[in-house]
Protein backbone atom coordinates (compact mmCIF):
# COMPACT_ATOMS: atom_id res chain seq x y z
CA UNK A 1 0.00 0.00 0.00
CA UNK A 2 0.90 3.69 -0.28
CA UNK A 3 2.37 5.33 2.69
CA UNK A 4 0.38 8.17 4.55
CA UNK A 5 0.99 11.82 5.39
CA UNK A 6 1.87 12.04 9.12
CA UNK A 7 -1.42 13.38 9.98
CA UNK A 8 -3.22 10.21 8.50
CA UNK A 9 -0.97 7.76 10.59
CA UNK A 10 -3.41 8.24 13.14
CA UNK A 11 -6.49 7.84 11.88
CA UNK A 12 -6.25 5.91 8.39
CA UNK A 13 -5.33 2.19 8.62
CA UNK A 14 -2.13 1.54 9.94
CA UNK A 15 0.71 0.43 6.99
CA UNK A 16 3.75 -1.46 7.77
CA UNK A 17 7.03 0.74 7.43
CA UNK A 18 8.93 -1.65 4.83
CA UNK A 19 8.03 -2.58 1.40
CA UNK A 20 7.08 -6.34 0.40
CA UNK A 21 10.35 -8.04 -1.19
CA UNK A 22 8.58 -7.29 -4.64
CA UNK A 23 8.91 -3.71 -3.78
CA UNK A 24 5.15 -3.67 -3.31
CA UNK A 25 3.22 -2.10 -0.15
CA UNK A 26 1.86 -5.35 1.72
CA UNK A 27 -0.70 -3.18 4.03
CA UNK A 28 -2.71 -3.13 1.06
CA UNK A 29 -3.97 -6.23 2.83
CA UNK A 30 -5.60 -4.40 5.63
CA UNK A 31 -8.00 -2.65 3.77
CA UNK A 32 -11.81 -4.02 3.40
CA UNK A 33 -13.96 -1.18 2.42
CA UNK A 34 -13.56 0.52 -0.94
CA UNK A 35 -15.20 3.56 -2.75
CA UNK A 36 -15.41 4.86 -6.11
CA UNK A 37 -15.57 8.52 -6.20
CA UNK A 38 -14.12 10.35 -9.22
CA UNK A 39 -13.33 14.29 -9.68
CA UNK A 40 -11.78 16.58 -11.92
CA UNK A 41 -8.52 17.52 -10.06
CA UNK A 42 -9.67 20.77 -9.07
CA UNK A 43 -12.90 18.95 -7.16
CA UNK A 44 -14.23 17.05 -3.95
CA UNK A 45 -16.89 14.74 -3.15
CA UNK A 46 -18.51 15.34 0.53
CA UNK A 47 -20.20 11.68 0.47
CA UNK A 48 -16.54 10.13 0.28
CA UNK A 49 -16.61 11.91 3.89
CA UNK A 50 -19.91 10.69 4.68
CA UNK A 51 -19.43 7.03 3.52
CA UNK A 52 -16.25 6.85 4.99
CA UNK A 53 -14.89 4.08 3.13
CA UNK A 54 -10.59 2.50 4.09
CA UNK A 55 -10.05 4.16 0.55
CA UNK A 56 -11.39 5.48 -2.66
CA UNK A 57 -9.50 4.02 -5.30
CA UNK A 58 -9.29 6.92 -7.86
CA UNK A 59 -10.36 10.08 -6.09
CA UNK A 60 -9.34 12.49 -8.81
CA UNK A 61 -8.48 11.91 -12.74
CA UNK A 62 -5.76 13.78 -14.53
CA UNK A 63 -7.16 14.55 -17.94
CA UNK A 64 -5.45 16.63 -20.80
CA UNK A 65 -4.06 19.35 -19.56
CA UNK A 66 -6.06 19.64 -16.22
CA UNK A 67 -3.62 18.73 -14.26
CA UNK A 68 -0.27 19.96 -15.87
CA UNK A 69 0.10 22.57 -12.86
CA UNK A 70 0.57 21.85 -8.80
CA UNK A 71 -2.07 24.47 -9.09
CA UNK A 72 -5.02 22.69 -11.32
CA UNK A 73 -5.28 20.67 -7.94
CA UNK A 74 -7.31 21.20 -4.59
CA UNK A 75 -4.81 18.90 -2.65
CA UNK A 76 -6.80 20.47 0.74
CA UNK A 77 -9.44 17.90 0.54
CA UNK A 78 -6.56 15.06 1.52
CA UNK A 79 -6.11 16.15 4.73
CA UNK A 80 -9.88 16.13 5.21
CA UNK A 81 -9.83 12.55 3.65
CA UNK A 82 -7.15 11.80 6.64
CA UNK A 83 -9.19 13.23 9.63
CA UNK A 84 -12.11 10.56 8.36
CA UNK A 85 -9.59 7.74 7.92
CA UNK A 86 -9.88 7.35 4.20
CA UNK A 87 -6.66 6.95 1.80
CA UNK A 88 -6.46 9.04 -0.61
CA UNK A 89 -5.60 7.31 -4.11
CA UNK A 90 -4.82 10.51 -7.14
CA UNK A 91 -5.19 9.14 -10.70
CA UNK A 92 -4.97 9.88 -14.07
CA UNK A 93 -5.44 8.99 -17.44
CA UNK A 94 -1.81 7.04 -18.58
CA UNK A 95 -2.75 6.76 -22.67
CA UNK A 96 -5.24 9.40 -23.79
CA UNK A 97 -4.06 12.50 -24.74
CA UNK A 98 -5.03 15.59 -27.32
CA UNK A 99 -2.80 17.97 -29.54
CA UNK A 100 -3.42 20.70 -27.13
CA UNK A 101 -2.00 18.97 -24.63
CA UNK A 102 2.01 19.63 -26.03
CA UNK A 103 3.58 23.00 -26.63
CA UNK A 104 3.94 22.29 -30.83
CA UNK A 105 2.50 19.45 -32.89
CA UNK A 106 5.65 17.77 -33.44
CA UNK A 107 6.10 16.58 -29.64
CA UNK A 108 2.48 15.46 -29.97
CA UNK A 109 3.23 13.80 -33.09
CA UNK A 110 5.98 11.76 -31.32
CA UNK A 111 4.31 10.79 -28.77
CA UNK A 112 1.09 9.77 -30.45
CA UNK A 113 0.36 5.89 -31.50
CA UNK A 114 1.61 5.26 -34.87
CA UNK A 115 -0.22 2.45 -37.29
CA UNK A 116 1.86 0.44 -39.62
CA UNK A 117 2.02 2.84 -42.11
CA UNK A 118 3.66 5.32 -39.62
CA UNK A 119 0.41 7.22 -38.88
CA UNK A 120 -1.11 8.58 -36.13
CA UNK A 121 -3.59 6.61 -34.87
CA UNK A 122 -7.43 8.70 -33.75
CA UNK A 123 -9.70 7.53 -31.36
CA UNK A 124 -12.68 9.02 -32.29
CA UNK A 125 -14.84 6.07 -29.87
CA UNK A 126 -13.30 8.32 -27.21
CA UNK A 127 -15.89 10.64 -28.40
CA UNK A 128 -13.97 14.14 -28.09
CA UNK A 129 -12.38 15.43 -30.68
CA UNK A 130 -8.45 14.97 -31.57
CA UNK A 131 -8.06 12.19 -29.07
CA UNK A 132 -5.11 9.81 -29.18
CA UNK A 133 -3.22 7.17 -27.26
CA UNK A 134 0.33 8.02 -25.93
CA UNK A 135 2.58 5.82 -26.78
CA UNK A 136 4.24 4.11 -23.96
CA UNK A 137 7.39 2.43 -25.69
CA UNK A 138 8.61 6.26 -25.98
CA UNK A 139 10.58 7.20 -22.99
CA UNK A 140 9.84 10.91 -23.42
CA UNK A 141 6.03 9.97 -23.03
CA UNK A 142 6.27 7.61 -19.83
CA UNK A 143 8.30 10.98 -18.26
CA UNK A 144 5.17 12.90 -19.07
CA UNK A 145 2.76 10.63 -17.52
CA UNK A 146 4.90 10.17 -14.19
CA UNK A 147 5.13 14.15 -14.19
CA UNK A 148 1.64 14.10 -13.68
CA UNK A 149 1.76 11.60 -11.10
CA UNK A 150 4.92 13.32 -9.46
CA UNK A 151 2.60 16.57 -8.67
CA UNK A 152 -0.13 14.19 -7.10
CA UNK A 153 2.83 12.47 -4.89
CA UNK A 154 3.34 16.20 -4.04
CA UNK A 155 0.57 17.15 -3.22
CA UNK A 156 0.08 14.47 -0.62
CA UNK A 157 -1.81 11.85 -2.29
CA UNK A 158 -1.77 8.26 -0.88
CA UNK A 159 -1.37 6.51 -4.25
CA UNK A 160 -1.59 6.60 -7.80
CA UNK A 161 -4.22 5.31 -10.08
CA UNK A 162 -2.27 5.16 -13.58
CA UNK A 163 -5.38 4.27 -16.25
CA UNK A 164 -5.72 2.41 -19.32
CA UNK A 165 -1.44 2.24 -19.41
CA UNK A 166 -1.92 -0.29 -22.43
CA UNK A 167 -4.72 1.27 -24.05
CA UNK A 168 -2.21 2.26 -27.22
CA UNK A 169 -2.23 -1.15 -29.14
CA UNK A 170 -6.02 -1.76 -30.54
CA UNK A 171 -6.03 0.17 -33.21
CA UNK A 172 -9.68 2.22 -32.97
CA UNK A 173 -12.40 2.82 -34.20
CA UNK A 174 -10.81 3.13 -37.93
CA UNK A 175 -9.14 -0.06 -38.04
CA UNK A 176 -12.06 -1.68 -36.36
CA UNK A 177 -10.11 -2.44 -33.23
CA UNK A 178 -7.83 -4.92 -35.11
CA UNK A 179 -4.30 -4.29 -33.21
CA UNK A 180 -3.21 -1.35 -36.22
CA UNK A 181 -1.07 0.56 -33.66
CA UNK A 182 2.15 0.79 -31.38
CA UNK A 183 4.08 0.82 -34.65
CA UNK A 184 6.18 3.85 -34.01
CA UNK A 185 9.72 3.85 -34.25
CA UNK A 186 10.15 3.61 -30.57
CA UNK A 187 8.77 0.08 -30.47
CA UNK A 188 10.14 -0.84 -33.55
CA UNK A 189 13.91 -0.33 -32.34
CA UNK A 190 12.89 -2.34 -29.35
CA UNK A 191 11.53 -5.29 -31.24
CA UNK A 192 14.94 -5.31 -33.52
CA UNK A 193 15.86 -5.59 -29.71
CA UNK A 194 13.47 -8.58 -28.72
CA UNK A 195 14.91 -10.52 -31.98
CA UNK A 196 18.18 -10.17 -31.52
CA UNK A 197 17.89 -11.44 -28.04
CA UNK A 198 15.24 -13.98 -28.48
CA UNK A 199 17.36 -15.84 -31.50
CA UNK A 200 21.05 -15.10 -30.53
CA UNK A 201 22.50 -17.54 -33.41
CA UNK A 202 20.41 -16.80 -36.33
CA UNK A 203 21.90 -15.81 -39.71
CA UNK A 204 20.86 -13.55 -42.78
CA UNK A 205 19.37 -17.38 -44.09
CA UNK A 206 17.83 -18.02 -41.10
CA UNK A 207 16.00 -14.90 -40.74
CA UNK A 208 14.83 -15.22 -44.84
CA UNK A 209 13.93 -18.57 -44.18
CA UNK A 210 12.09 -17.91 -40.72
CA UNK A 211 10.22 -14.92 -41.63
CA UNK A 212 10.59 -14.20 -45.01
CA UNK A 213 12.85 -11.42 -44.62
CA UNK A 214 14.90 -10.37 -47.45
CA UNK A 215 18.28 -8.79 -48.32
CA UNK A 216 17.39 -5.25 -48.06
CA UNK A 217 15.16 -5.19 -44.80
CA UNK A 218 17.28 -8.13 -42.07
CA UNK A 219 17.69 -8.11 -38.74
CA UNK A 220 21.41 -7.19 -38.20
CA UNK A 221 24.19 -7.31 -35.24
CA UNK A 222 26.32 -5.29 -36.30
CA UNK A 223 23.79 -2.16 -36.70
CA UNK A 224 22.08 -0.26 -34.27
CA UNK A 225 18.62 -1.74 -33.38
CA UNK A 226 17.07 2.15 -33.83
CA UNK A 227 18.43 2.36 -37.05
CA UNK A 228 15.61 1.93 -39.26
CA UNK A 229 17.11 2.78 -42.37
CA UNK A 230 19.74 0.28 -41.88
CA UNK A 231 18.48 -2.48 -39.69
CA UNK A 232 15.02 -4.08 -39.43
CA UNK A 233 12.14 -2.05 -40.49
CA UNK A 234 9.17 -4.13 -39.29
CA UNK A 235 6.97 -1.38 -41.15
CA UNK A 236 9.04 -1.90 -44.37
CA UNK A 237 8.00 -5.68 -43.75
CA UNK A 238 4.52 -4.95 -43.60
CA UNK A 239 3.71 -3.37 -46.10
CA UNK A 240 6.07 -5.49 -48.63
CA UNK A 241 3.92 -7.72 -47.60
CA UNK A 242 0.80 -6.42 -47.81
CA UNK A 243 -0.29 -6.75 -43.97
CA UNK A 244 0.25 -2.82 -43.20
CA UNK A 245 -3.38 -2.50 -42.83
CA UNK A 246 -3.69 -6.15 -40.38
CA UNK A 247 -0.38 -6.32 -38.95
CA UNK A 248 -1.98 -9.25 -36.62
CA UNK A 249 -3.23 -11.32 -39.39
CA UNK A 250 -2.05 -15.01 -39.13
CA UNK A 251 -0.28 -15.27 -42.57
CA UNK A 252 2.27 -12.71 -40.77
CA UNK A 253 4.86 -15.03 -39.61
CA UNK A 254 5.99 -12.38 -37.35
CA UNK A 255 2.66 -11.53 -35.74
CA UNK A 256 3.10 -13.73 -32.99
CA UNK A 257 6.46 -12.92 -32.39
CA UNK A 258 5.13 -9.22 -31.72
CA UNK A 259 2.01 -10.27 -29.87
CA UNK A 260 -1.16 -9.22 -29.47
CA UNK A 261 -1.99 -6.44 -26.73
CA UNK A 262 -5.19 -7.60 -24.49
CA UNK A 263 -6.19 -4.07 -22.82
CA UNK A 264 -6.43 -3.54 -19.65
CA UNK A 265 -4.55 -7.15 -18.79
CA UNK A 266 -0.69 -7.94 -18.28
CA UNK A 267 -0.91 -11.87 -18.80
CA UNK A 268 1.99 -13.25 -16.58
CA UNK A 269 2.45 -16.03 -19.40
CA UNK A 270 2.86 -13.53 -22.64
CA UNK A 271 6.52 -13.48 -23.52
CA UNK A 272 5.95 -12.18 -26.86
CA UNK A 273 7.75 -9.04 -27.61
CA UNK A 274 5.26 -6.83 -26.38
CA UNK A 275 4.14 -8.57 -23.29
CA UNK A 276 7.94 -8.55 -22.79
CA UNK A 277 8.31 -4.72 -23.27
CA UNK A 278 5.25 -3.44 -21.72
CA UNK A 279 5.87 -5.34 -18.51
CA UNK A 280 9.69 -3.79 -18.66
CA UNK A 281 8.15 -0.70 -19.21
CA UNK A 282 5.39 -0.48 -16.58
CA UNK A 283 7.78 -1.59 -13.81
CA UNK A 284 10.26 0.77 -14.43
CA UNK A 285 7.00 3.41 -14.20
CA UNK A 286 5.92 2.19 -11.34
CA UNK A 287 9.77 1.46 -9.90
CA UNK A 288 10.53 5.26 -10.36
CA UNK A 289 7.40 6.38 -8.58
CA UNK A 290 7.44 4.73 -5.83
CA UNK A 291 11.27 5.76 -5.78
CA UNK A 292 10.39 9.22 -6.26
CA UNK A 293 7.94 9.05 -2.87
CA UNK A 294 10.65 7.58 -1.12
CA UNK A 295 13.35 10.07 -1.88
CA UNK A 296 11.04 13.18 -1.56
CA UNK A 297 8.87 12.67 1.03
CA UNK A 298 10.20 9.74 2.70
CA UNK A 299 7.14 7.46 2.53
CA UNK A 300 5.56 4.45 0.56
CA UNK A 301 2.40 4.96 -1.55
CA UNK A 302 0.16 2.19 -3.36
CA UNK A 303 -0.44 1.57 -6.78
CA UNK A 304 -2.67 0.38 -9.10
CA UNK A 305 -4.13 0.57 -12.61
CA UNK A 306 -7.39 -0.55 -14.71
CA UNK A 307 -7.74 -3.92 -14.93
CA UNK A 308 -4.93 -6.67 -13.71
CA UNK A 309 -1.35 -5.52 -13.93
CA UNK A 310 1.76 -7.20 -11.90
CA UNK A 311 3.99 -4.41 -9.40
CA UNK A 312 0.65 -2.87 -8.27
CA UNK A 313 -0.39 -3.03 -4.16
CA UNK A 314 -4.27 -3.91 -5.38
CA UNK A 315 -5.92 -4.18 -8.81
CA UNK A 316 -8.48 -2.43 -9.82
CA UNK A 317 -11.06 -3.94 -12.26
CA UNK A 318 -13.31 -1.49 -14.16
CA UNK A 319 -16.28 -3.66 -15.23
CA UNK A 320 -17.31 -2.51 -18.85
CA UNK A 321 -18.89 -4.52 -21.45
CA UNK A 322 -16.15 -6.11 -24.35
CA UNK A 323 -14.10 -7.14 -21.59
CA UNK A 324 -12.07 -10.44 -21.87
CA UNK A 325 -12.93 -12.18 -19.10
CA UNK A 326 -15.65 -14.42 -20.46
CA UNK A 327 -16.01 -16.03 -23.94
CA UNK A 328 -19.36 -14.86 -24.96
CA UNK A 329 -20.92 -14.91 -28.65
CA UNK A 330 -20.94 -11.38 -28.98
CA UNK A 331 -17.97 -10.38 -27.75
CA UNK A 332 -18.98 -8.56 -24.86
CA UNK A 333 -17.37 -11.00 -22.29
CA UNK A 334 -18.45 -11.38 -18.39
CA UNK A 335 -22.04 -9.38 -17.81
CA UNK A 336 -20.90 -7.62 -14.21
CA UNK A 337 -24.29 -5.81 -14.29
CA UNK A 338 -27.01 -8.24 -15.11
CA UNK A 339 -29.98 -6.55 -16.18
CA UNK A 340 -32.86 -7.52 -18.15
CA UNK A 341 -35.96 -5.70 -19.13
CA UNK A 342 -34.52 -2.42 -17.11
CA UNK A 343 -34.57 -4.60 -14.13
CA UNK A 344 -31.75 -6.33 -12.24
CA UNK A 345 -30.77 -9.80 -13.03
CA UNK A 346 -30.19 -10.70 -9.73
CA UNK A 347 -30.95 -14.70 -10.36
CA UNK A 348 -27.58 -14.97 -12.54
CA UNK A 349 -23.99 -15.52 -10.06
CA UNK A 350 -21.13 -13.89 -10.60
CA UNK A 351 -19.19 -15.90 -8.26
CA UNK A 352 -17.00 -17.46 -11.33
CA UNK A 353 -16.23 -14.54 -13.23
CA UNK A 354 -15.24 -13.42 -9.63
CA UNK A 355 -13.00 -16.31 -9.19
CA UNK A 356 -11.78 -15.93 -12.66
CA UNK A 357 -10.54 -12.56 -11.44
CA UNK A 358 -8.68 -13.49 -7.90
CA UNK A 359 -7.15 -16.38 -10.00
CA UNK A 360 -5.63 -14.52 -12.59
CA UNK A 361 -4.59 -11.56 -10.68
CA UNK A 362 -3.08 -13.80 -8.58
CA UNK A 363 -0.95 -15.36 -11.51
CA UNK A 364 -0.10 -11.65 -12.85
CA UNK A 365 0.44 -9.84 -9.26
CA UNK A 366 0.69 -12.08 -6.55
CA UNK A 367 -1.31 -11.87 -3.49
CA UNK A 368 -2.55 -8.54 -3.85
CA UNK A 369 -6.10 -7.86 -3.19
CA UNK A 370 -8.52 -7.31 -6.29
CA UNK A 371 -11.51 -4.83 -6.26
CA UNK A 372 -14.17 -4.63 -8.95
CA UNK A 373 -15.79 -1.24 -9.73
CA UNK A 374 -18.46 -0.22 -12.47
CA UNK A 375 -16.22 1.47 -14.60
CA UNK A 376 -17.69 4.69 -17.19
CA UNK A 377 -19.14 6.18 -20.17
CA UNK A 378 -20.45 2.51 -21.05
CA UNK A 379 -24.11 0.41 -20.91
CA UNK A 380 -22.99 -1.66 -17.81
CA UNK A 381 -22.71 1.61 -15.94
CA UNK A 382 -25.82 3.24 -17.64
CA UNK A 383 -27.99 -0.15 -16.55
CA UNK A 384 -26.90 0.44 -12.91
CA UNK A 385 -28.40 4.07 -12.59
CA UNK A 386 -31.49 3.77 -14.70
CA UNK A 387 -32.81 0.43 -11.87
CA UNK A 388 -35.03 1.31 -9.81
CA UNK A 389 -33.94 2.51 -6.37
CA UNK A 390 -35.08 -0.72 -4.51
CA UNK A 391 -32.83 -2.53 -7.34
CA UNK A 392 -29.46 -0.61 -7.56
CA UNK A 393 -29.86 -1.20 -3.67
CA UNK A 394 -29.75 -5.00 -4.49
CA UNK A 395 -27.29 -4.82 -6.89
CA UNK A 396 -25.15 -4.54 -4.10
CA UNK A 397 -26.74 -6.59 -1.65
CA UNK A 398 -25.82 -9.21 -4.12
CA UNK A 399 -23.15 -8.56 -6.47
CA UNK A 400 -21.14 -6.76 -3.55
CA UNK A 401 -22.05 -8.94 -1.23
CA UNK A 402 -21.13 -12.06 -3.88
CA UNK A 403 -17.48 -9.80 -4.30
CA UNK A 404 -16.82 -10.22 -0.84
CA UNK A 405 -17.99 -14.38 -0.38
CA UNK A 406 -15.60 -14.93 -3.15
CA UNK A 407 -12.49 -13.18 -1.60
CA UNK A 408 -12.40 -9.59 -3.48
CA UNK A 409 -13.84 -6.13 -2.95
CA UNK A 410 -16.55 -4.05 -4.89
CA UNK A 411 -15.55 -0.66 -4.52
CA UNK A 412 -19.28 0.89 -3.62
CA UNK A 413 -20.03 3.68 -6.19
CA UNK A 414 -20.46 7.40 -5.28
CA UNK A 415 -19.81 9.41 -8.05
CA UNK A 416 -18.22 9.75 -11.38
CA UNK A 417 -16.81 12.62 -13.95
CA UNK A 418 -20.42 12.84 -16.25
CA UNK A 419 -22.91 11.13 -13.86
CA UNK A 420 -25.39 12.50 -10.83
CA UNK A 421 -23.92 11.54 -7.42
CA UNK A 422 -25.38 8.70 -5.51
CA UNK A 423 -27.14 10.92 -2.87
CA UNK A 424 -29.44 12.91 -5.89
CA UNK A 425 -30.79 9.14 -6.36
CA UNK A 426 -31.33 8.33 -3.05
CA UNK A 427 -28.33 5.72 -2.37
CA UNK A 428 -25.63 7.34 0.14
CA UNK A 429 -27.49 6.60 3.28
CA UNK A 430 -28.05 3.20 1.83
CA UNK A 431 -24.47 2.60 1.10
CA UNK A 432 -23.85 4.35 4.93
CA UNK A 433 -25.63 1.84 6.80
CA UNK A 434 -24.83 -1.01 4.30
CA UNK A 435 -20.71 -0.72 4.71
CA UNK A 436 -21.00 -0.39 7.81
CA UNK A 437 -21.04 -4.32 7.99
CA UNK A 438 -17.84 -4.64 6.57
CA UNK A 439 -16.44 -2.29 8.49
CA UNK A 440 -17.53 -3.83 11.85
CA UNK A 441 -16.33 -7.40 10.39
CA UNK A 442 -13.25 -5.82 8.63
CA UNK A 443 -10.96 -8.40 9.92
CA UNK A 444 -13.51 -11.51 8.58
CA UNK A 445 -13.43 -10.13 4.71
CA UNK A 446 -9.16 -9.38 4.46
CA UNK A 447 -6.65 -11.98 2.60
CA UNK A 448 -8.83 -14.77 1.63
CA UNK A 449 -8.40 -17.09 -0.53
CA UNK A 450 -10.72 -20.22 -2.13
CA UNK A 451 -10.38 -23.27 0.25
CA UNK A 452 -10.42 -26.72 -1.75
CA UNK A 453 -13.10 -28.12 0.79
CA UNK A 454 -16.70 -29.33 -1.19
CA UNK A 455 -19.74 -27.35 0.04
CA UNK A 456 -23.27 -28.12 -0.35
CA UNK A 457 -26.15 -26.48 -0.82
CA UNK A 458 -29.43 -28.07 0.02
CA UNK A 459 -31.42 -25.01 -1.39
CA UNK A 460 -31.86 -23.82 -5.57
CA UNK A 461 -30.02 -20.26 -6.88
CA UNK A 462 -27.82 -19.95 -3.69
CA UNK A 463 -23.94 -19.59 -4.49
CA UNK A 464 -21.70 -20.92 -1.53
CA UNK A 465 -17.98 -20.46 -0.76
CA UNK A 466 -15.93 -21.67 1.62
CA UNK A 467 -12.82 -19.37 2.34
CA UNK A 468 -9.41 -19.41 4.01
CA UNK A 469 -7.15 -16.77 5.44
CA UNK A 470 -4.05 -16.66 5.00
CA UNK A 471 -1.78 -16.39 7.86
CA UNK A 472 -5.18 -17.16 10.41
CA UNK A 473 -6.08 -20.39 8.21
CA UNK A 474 -9.09 -19.44 9.70
CA UNK A 475 -12.38 -20.30 7.58
CA UNK A 476 -15.67 -18.87 6.70
CA UNK A 477 -18.58 -19.98 4.78
CA UNK A 478 -20.27 -17.77 2.85
CA UNK A 479 -23.83 -17.99 0.91
CA UNK A 480 -25.56 -15.46 -1.43
CA UNK A 481 -29.33 -15.95 -2.23
CA UNK A 482 -30.11 -15.26 -6.10
CA UNK A 483 -33.51 -16.18 -5.73
CA UNK A 484 -34.99 -12.84 -7.47
CA UNK A 485 -37.21 -11.42 -9.62
CA UNK A 486 -37.38 -7.80 -8.89
CA UNK A 487 -37.01 -8.62 -5.65
CA UNK A 488 -35.50 -10.63 -2.87
CA UNK A 489 -37.40 -14.13 -2.22
CA UNK A 490 -35.86 -15.50 1.27
CA UNK A 491 -35.08 -19.08 1.28
CA UNK A 492 -36.11 -21.18 4.20
CA UNK A 493 -35.06 -24.24 6.54
CA UNK A 494 -32.10 -25.56 4.18
CA UNK A 495 -28.65 -27.28 5.46
CA UNK A 496 -25.41 -26.46 4.24
CA UNK A 497 -22.56 -29.04 4.66
CA UNK A 498 -19.17 -28.49 4.08
CA UNK A 499 -15.98 -30.43 4.28
CA UNK A 500 -13.48 -28.78 6.56
CA UNK A 501 -10.41 -30.24 7.85
CA UNK A 502 -11.62 -30.60 11.65
CA UNK A 503 -14.75 -30.23 13.26
CA UNK A 504 -15.93 -26.54 14.61
CA UNK A 505 -16.80 -26.03 18.15
CA UNK A 506 -19.23 -23.54 17.31
CA UNK A 507 -20.71 -21.86 14.01
CA UNK A 508 -22.43 -18.56 14.55
CA UNK A 509 -23.68 -17.06 11.54
CA UNK A 510 -23.56 -13.25 10.53
CA UNK A 511 -25.26 -11.16 7.69
CA UNK A 512 -25.95 -7.51 6.78
CA UNK A 513 -29.63 -8.50 6.76
CA UNK A 514 -30.17 -8.65 10.54
CA UNK A 515 -28.37 -7.35 14.08
CA UNK A 516 -26.37 -9.57 16.10
CA UNK A 517 -25.41 -12.84 15.54
CA UNK A 518 -27.15 -16.41 15.27
CA UNK A 519 -26.63 -19.38 16.26
CA UNK A 520 -28.21 -21.91 13.96
CA UNK A 521 -28.31 -25.59 14.65
CA UNK A 522 -25.60 -27.96 13.46
CA UNK A 523 -23.11 -31.44 13.95
CA UNK A 524 -19.82 -32.60 12.76
CA UNK A 525 -18.73 -35.68 12.03
CA UNK A 526 -15.46 -36.41 10.91
CA UNK A 527 -14.81 -33.08 9.64
CA UNK A 528 -18.42 -33.28 7.78
CA UNK A 529 -20.05 -30.40 8.70
CA UNK A 530 -24.14 -29.81 8.76
CA UNK A 531 -25.77 -26.22 9.00
CA UNK A 532 -29.15 -25.72 8.65
CA UNK A 533 -30.06 -22.46 7.41
CA UNK A 534 -33.30 -20.78 9.25
CA UNK A 535 -33.54 -18.25 6.64
CA UNK A 536 -31.39 -16.58 3.79
CA UNK A 537 -32.33 -13.64 2.62
CA UNK A 538 -29.52 -12.26 0.75
CA UNK A 539 -26.37 -12.76 2.48
CA UNK A 540 -25.02 -14.81 5.03
CA UNK A 541 -21.72 -15.84 6.82
CA UNK A 542 -21.11 -19.10 8.85
CA UNK A 543 -18.18 -18.20 11.21
CA UNK A 544 -16.10 -21.35 12.55
CA UNK A 545 -14.66 -21.22 16.10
Amino acid sequence: MRGLLCCALVVAPALPTSPAAAGVHSGATRIAVYAFSQSDVDGEDPQVYQLAPDINIRAIGKWSTSGDEAADYNFGQIGRYHRKGVTFIGGGTASVIFPQDFATPEIFDDMATRDADNVPVPHAEIGIEGAHRGNIFNPKYRDYVLGWAKIQIDGGADGIFFDEVISGFGGGQKYGFNGNEGFDDYAIADFNRYLLKKYPAFTAADWKSRFGMTDDNLVRRDVPPGDLRRNFNYRTYLRAHGWNLNPLTSANPLAAEWGDVTDNRMHAGDTSFTGTYLRRYWKQMVDETRAYAMRTAHRQILITSNGLFPYVDFNSVGMYPFNPDEQTPDFRGADYVPVTGGHLNGAKSLQANYRYLKDKSAEIAGDVPVVVFIDWPNDMMTNYLNLPLSEKQDYWRIFGAEAYANGIFPAFHLKDTLNPPAEQYGMLGFLQTYSQFYKDHRALFLDNATATQAVRVGAGNVSASLLVQRGTRARTLHLVNHNYDQAIAPQTGFTVEADLPSCPGRVTMISPDFAGAKMPASSCRHGRLTVTVDRLDYYDVLLFK
